[in-house]
């Protein structure tokens, strides 16, 4: 979007230089820190056709520019040319092209190609713990912001729903003698899988006996066993509508929800055209692809492809599941977003895939993370206060879903302080919105690769960079517009003439460009900080009628509060859209 603004710019240096303007467009950047201008052109590239050094062209054009563009200020500062623009030019370049609420926030960088994401994948018989919150939520924000970016979007659950711990399930269940109707009895069904998968691990230890019924059950379950089956699918049925709670909670759906189990029978095939092509041997009755040997000494050990016993593995999975998915959806991207701690088996069967010259190997990306802690302020026994990894409150492990509620219930107090008039059902809806907004959000404003601190008070607070923060300042562009109670709005948008109004307008124009930088480098936590750079801008504007106010955006001006009110919608817009492709709720009140 800040193409409306610079597209000029490039006009008048491409025809000063002779060269397409394409050449210039893409070339504007953030002025160097300490400086203050809108936007800054390097002059390096376009030196070579001035035949100039790069600080000769940049005071060049710092005085040429401002002669051809009106409004336009130009300082050259070594090599780069600063720009600022007059603020009433920049609102009638970009104030027109915001009257579509979420047009900042949309690009056709992506448009006819498709990424299939792969995100959130638990286990089966086990809950959604609070360091899912990672994988689940970067992987929402990608598939919203791909989708915005013009990309088709595939969102893909690949459950873990196969593997020798069904098979230590199901010799518990059976060495118990539990019952369906005691499953079904359960006040929480997962929590009572869970608690058996447990038992019966704490048992097999040291006895060979019960390691090997194990491994009995769950080679009969790969083989297809009716009553091995009839079990899982039960577990795996009691664990879905556990799964679908939070995600109900956390307002994220899939498109696919095939697990490891579906591709039992799609191995066979993998398996046999890695030795047919050469690609598999043998080590002490396993079948691994030796990387070391076959693609270079980057690898320390080979790549695991089927057990002693038979048994399948996760690489052999993999590779059957992005055949599966290559042929159902044509992916043009496919990305995994999985813990760092998996890097290796990424890097591995990655490998594997270039080896079998699959046409796809290129476009896999593993969106890695890192882990998340939480503040441990009650420790038990053994336990110091401080952070710890998924854990809280005397070393007990916390679920996503407790997380969430407990937000909801402390964001419910401060709702409920803050806004005492609406009525009870209201300031749920907007605890909910407030408290889920704050998790999620301390979780996708850091960067990826980092590890993640939450801590209840921190996340809640209403200033600072949390959601809360963001979400109130939505909320407060809603309540000018419900005071000022009109339709259609036609200001002019040249009245628009304070540096405030033209520091809202290019944090709203730079949404895209953050968009788009997020898709490339798989990385929401861009633009959550443009969101927040918006937002600041935005308190800046509407502070400065606290003293002034003439300044106001309702003020006596008639026309110039129309203008003004055109940039809250867009405000408006921008913001609340950028709320929703990260996941959070976009509250009209708080």
């Amino acid at each position: 979007m800040l193409d409306l603004l610079t597209r000029p710019v490039a006009a008048a240096v491409a025809d000063r230089l002779n060269v397409a303007p394409t050449q210039v467009a893409g070339l504007f950047a953030p002025p160097a820190k300490g400086f203050a201008a809108d936007l800054a052109l390097p002059c390096f590239q376009l030196a070579k056709a001035a035949g100039k050094a790069p600080p000769a062209l940049a005071t060049d054009l710092a005085a040429f520019l401002p002669t051809v563009i009106p409004g336009l200020t130009a300082t050259a500062v070594g090599p780069f040319c600063n720009l600022s623009f007059a603020a009433g030019n920049v609102a009638q370049a970009l104030l027109p092209a915001l009257a579509e609420p979420t047009a900042a926030l949309r690009s056709s960088a992506g448009a006819g190609r498709t990424a299939a994401i792969d995100f959130s994948s638990p286990n089966i018989a086990k809950h959604l713990a609070f360091h899912h919150i990672r994988s689940t939520m970067l992987g929402n924000a990608l598939a919203h912001c791909y989708q915005a970016a013009g990309w088709k979007t595939v969102r893909i659950n690949f459950l873990g729903d196969w593997g020798t711990a069904f098979g230590r399930l199901i010799s518990g269940w059976k060495r118990e003698g539990l019952t369906l109707d005691q499953l079904r009895a359960a006040d929480d069904q997962v929590t009572f899988l869970n608690a058996l998968y447990v038992r019966a691990s704490q048992a097999a230890k040291g006895d060979a006996a019960l390691e090997d019924d194990a491994r009995r059950w769950s080679k009969k379950l790969e083989d297809g066993d009716a009553e091995a089956r009839h079990l899982w699918q039960i577990f795996k049925d009691a664990s879905l509508a556990e799964f679908q709670r939070v995600y109900a909670l956390l307002g994220v759906t899939f498109d696919s929800w095939k697990g490891e189990a579906y591709y039992e029978d799609k191995m066979g095939p993998i398996l046999a055209e890695l030795a047919d092509k050469n690609l598999t041997s043998e080590d002490q009755g396993a079948t691994i692809v030796d990387l070391p040997k076959l693609v270079g000494k980057q690898f320390k050990k080979p790549a695991l492809i089927k057990r002693a016993d038979g048994g399948t593995l996760y690489a052999t999975r993999d590779l059957a599941a992005c055949d599966d998915r290559m042929r159902e959806f044509a992916a043009d991207r496919a990305l995994y977003v999985v813990d760092l701690g998996q890097s290796l088996h990424f890097t591995e069967w990655f490998a594997v895939a270039k080896l079998l010259n699959r046409p796809f190997a290129g476009n896999l990306r593993h969106v890695g993370f890192g882990v998340v802690l939480m503040w441990n302020d009650e420790p038990g026994e053994g336990l110091e206060p401080g952070w710890a990894k998924g854990r809280t409150r005397a070393g007990k492990v916390m679920l996503l879903r407790e997380v969430l509620e407990e937000a909801i219930d402390r964001a419910a107090v401060i709702v409920r302080e803050k806004n005492p008039d609406l009525d009870a059902a209201e300031q749920a809806t907007i605890a909910r919105q407030v408290g889920i907004g704050a998790v999620v959000f301390n979780d996708l404003k850091n960067g990826r690769t980092n590890d993640v601190k939450f801590k209840f008070e921190d996340a809640l607070r209403f200033d600072g960079e949390t959601g809360p923060y963001l979400q109130f300042a939505h909320a407060r562009l809603c309540s000018i517009e419900r005071k000022a109670n009109v339709g259609d709005l036609a200001g002019d948008p040249a009245l628009l003439t304070s540096d405030h109004e033209k520091n809202v307008l290019l944090a709203i124009a730079k949404l895209q460009n953050a968009l788009e930088r997020t898709v490339e480098a798989d990385e929401p936590s861009l633009l959550a900080a443009a969101l927040l750079n918006l937002a600041g801008e935005i308190a800046v504007w509407l502070t400065s009628g606290n003293s002034n106010l003439d300044a106001r955006v309702l003020c006596l001006d008639a026309a110039q509060s129309a203008a003004r009110l055109r940039l809250v919608r867009a405000a408006r817009g921008a913001l609340g859209e950028g709320l929703r492709l990260l996941g959070l709720a976009a509250p009209e009140r708080m």
